[in-house]
């Protein structure tokens, strides 16, 4: 095992020691990793501590979770899941799944993979030439320069119609509707450019430009890596196209591909992605209108010749063939089995698939989920069951649109609604500096407690909590779930399973580019892999917590300052012209709810007995902990989106809506009917609002009305 070790070591590629620093830094790694191994042997062979007592205790096991992080052995995994490119559907996705499944049957543990069949999109074909004024013609490149060609897929918009077009370049800004009345003029039969970052979806922005007779568009993203080209979707919704609301199976019921409710999920004119280099090579070109000044102030471009936006005179051949076609997807899964709430479920999640090579997104929490595998492995050796039972998931095809983790969930309703206890994603651990965490409010007590139990990995000496807390001033630095940006959408807005997101940096150049490579990661993002250890020790702590406390660490009354702030915030913007008592009243009913709850669970946190009684009555607080956050959801789901069932946290139907919390109430808000009509839709959403808030507090209770 020891020449096995070091046969991994010394396989390392070159360009992980291009620099110096980071080779004497490795160099050093590469010993605490030997001497670290020397100790995971030695448990292995005395799989009990020293003392019995010590065995039952929960921060015993924690201590040994901390204490077993390796740099080195989460690089090794890294460096093994980015060999290759791994687009869901193809063969060398389908290695990483054989991988992490072989990885987990390594350590001992209970594993089994879950299939899905699903409607994927590859390209085939795509070209771009501009003839500029001059009568010249040049191809305008599509791809990243000194990219390896050994599977890269081509840069493309998956679910993006095949078309051609032919037209005056103009650009569009974000493409927002704003961005299409402060340029003022007819864009019909133009091939619009559009720069990324304003918060709409690749399928809005799409949408948008069809609305204004735009005939294709282009999309790039400012930033540090200009000759990188951002890939991604433009399908409108979550799962597989095909089976809406039901699991995609083989053999299973599919929907036709003409189908109404499949048709609209794709944007109805073709678009392609391009760098940041080739759209400011047509940009500077144009002549026409004049850049709107508003636009401007956030042009990041540091070419300042760039001072109109067309139409023309430039104009753009624009051609992309592509083809959506059937593919399998493979869900990998880990099972502890819980040793006294078996039924009672944690669940870790992070999607596998990648545009390219992934090493940030998804790989970055691949790798740290990988290593946390390894270390629950350790502590089972040392005697350590979970009370409750912890799922592993890697999930399959997340960057088409969650497939992977949606088709699970619509399989898993009714389990994940009886059973599911918390959800825990990290989908890319290691972006940059900064930490970064997003969940559901009852769970922010247990985050900010874990925080202060790990390191900073950018300080010396200091707990991540420190920093953090510094860093925002005072502010809960918590966000709230409402995007629908990976694998948390499903298990929170669909199923209502309370959920955690987490991460650091706030996003990374090579973003969906052939440059995110292993190589980026070691020379850029994360050298020394100390983020990636940071995130797996917040990561498995918060599971450890969920896990195997007695009572569930939910604090609901955080729940319940969110909703008062949330109502305060929409009486401003309504200016008072529609009443919120209903909300209010609800509100209130659920601070009551959760005073007695947190009352109840301070006495059963202080009672130890083990007696039938009182671990009934810990059994039956903690259901109610667990439920309450499915009292939320509404069968009917949101307008136009009934997919989509949480009233508290959802995407937005609009673009330009004003809160990104009562996803109804923020639609009906910015429809644009008759006010009459507007403010009866307000009206109905807000009462809709006001019932989840009543059912959550019903089930916090415990108790028939």
């Amino acid at each position: 095992m020891t020449t096995g070790l070091w046969s991994l070591i010394t396989k390392t590629p070159k360009m992980a020691f291009s620099r110096k620093p980071t080779c004497t830094l490795f160099f050093i790694l590469t010993l605490s990793a030997l001497a670290l191994y020397t100790t995971l042997r030695h448990h292995h062979h005395h799989p009990r501590p020293p003392f019995a007592a010590a065995a039952k205790n929960p921060l015993y096991y924690r201590n040994i979770f901390l204490s077993t992080a390796n740099n080195y052995t989460i690089a090794g995994y890294l460096r093994n899941l980015t060999l290759h490119p791994h687009l869901a559907g193809t063969p060398l996705s389908l290695s990483t799944a054989v991988y992490v499944q072989s990885h987990f049957q390594t350590l001992g543990l209970t594993t089994h993979m879950t299939n899905f069949s699903a409607l994927l999109s590859y390209p085939t074909r795509s070209s771009l030439y501009a003839r500029f004024i001059n009568g010249t013609v040049h191809p305008v490149p599509l791809s990243e320069p000194d990219v390896p060609q050994n599977g890269v897929v081509l840069p493309y918009h998956a679910y993006s119609p095949s078309g051609t077009a032919y037209g005056e370049a103009v650009f569009l800004n974000y493409g927002r509707d704003q961005d299409y009345r402060a340029l003022g003029v007819d864009v019909k039969g133009c091939v619009g450019l559009v720069r990324r970052g304003s918060g709409m979806s690749r399928y809005e922005v799409v949408r948008n430009a069809a609305a204004h007779g735009v005939s294709a568009v282009l999309m790039y993203t400012e930033g540090e890596c200009k000759e990188g080209v951002e890939r991604g979707t433009v399908m409108n919704g979550l799962g597989d196209p095909l089976s809406p609301g039901w699991a995609g199976i083989e053999g299973g019921e599919e929907l036709d591909l003409n189908d109404l409710q499949v048709a609209e999920k794709f944007p109805g004119l073709p678009s392609l992605p391009i760098s940041e280099t080739a759209a400011e090579s047509i940009i500077e070109s144009l002549e026409g209108e004049k850049m709107p000044h508003q636009w401007m102030e956030s042009f990041q471009s540091g070419n300042r010749r760039i001072t109109r936006v067309g139409p023309g005179p430039t104009m753009l051949n624009f051609t992309y063939e592509g083809e959506k076609k059937m593919a399998t997807i493979h869900n990998v899964f880990s099972v502890i089995k819980g040793s006294e709430e078996p039924d009672r479920a944690v669940l870790l999640g992070n999607h596998r698939d990648a545009w390219t090579y992934g090493a940030v997104d998804p790989n970055s929490g691949t790798a740290a989920l990988l290593d946390i595998a390894r270390r629950f492995s350790l502590l089972m050796r040392l005697g350590w069951y979970p009370r409750r039972t912890i799922i592993l998931c890697s999930w399959d095809a997340e960057e088409f649109g969650m497939i992977g983790s949606t088709e699970w969930v619509e399989q898993n309703l009714v389990n994940l609604g009886s059973k599911a206890v918390a959800y825990i994603n990290v989908d890319c651990a290691a972006q940059g500096p900064g930490f970064f965490v997003s969940s559901t409010p009852q769970l922010d007590d247990l985050i900010v407690e874990v925080t202060k139990q790990v390191k900073d990995p950018d300080a010396e000496n200091l707990y991540l909590h420190e920093r953090w807390a510094a860093a925002n001033k005072g502010v809960n630095p918590i966000q709230r779930l409402s995007r629908v940006d990976s694998d948390f959408a499903p298990f929170l807005q669909h199923a209502g399973v309370p959920s955690i997101d987490l991460y650091f940096g706030i996003d990374f150049p090579v973003y969906h580019t052939a440059f995110d490579s292993y190589d980026w990661m070691v020379n850029v993002g994360d050298p020394l892999f100390k983020r990636h250890v940071t995130a797996a020790g917040i990561w498995g702590l918060v599971a450890l917590h969920l896990a195997d406390d007695p009572i569930l660490p939910f604090n609901y009354l955080s729940y319940a300052t969110e909703l008062q702030e949330y109502k305060n915030v929409l009486n401003e913007l309504l200016g008072g012209t529609i009443s919120l008592d209903p909300i209010a009243d609800a509100i209130q009913e659920f601070i009551t709810a959760a005073n007695v709850t947190e009352e109840e669970i301070k006495k059963l946190r202080v009672d130890q007995s083990s007696d039938e009684s009182t671990v009934l009555r810990r059994r039956m607080l903690n259901d109610r902990l667990m439920l309450t956050e499915r009292g939320f959801l509404d069968p009917e789901g949101l307008p136009g989106r009934q997919w989509f069932k949480h009233l508290i946290y959802g995407p937005r139907g609009d673009s330009e809506s004003k809160i990104d919390f009562f996803p109804g109430i923020g639609d009906a808000m910015s429809e644009r009917r008759g006010e009459k009509e507007r403010k009866a839709m307000i009206t109905h959403e807000m009462w809709r609002v006001a019932r989840a808030i009543q059912r959550a507090a019903t089930a916090l209770r415990g108790e028939f009305t």
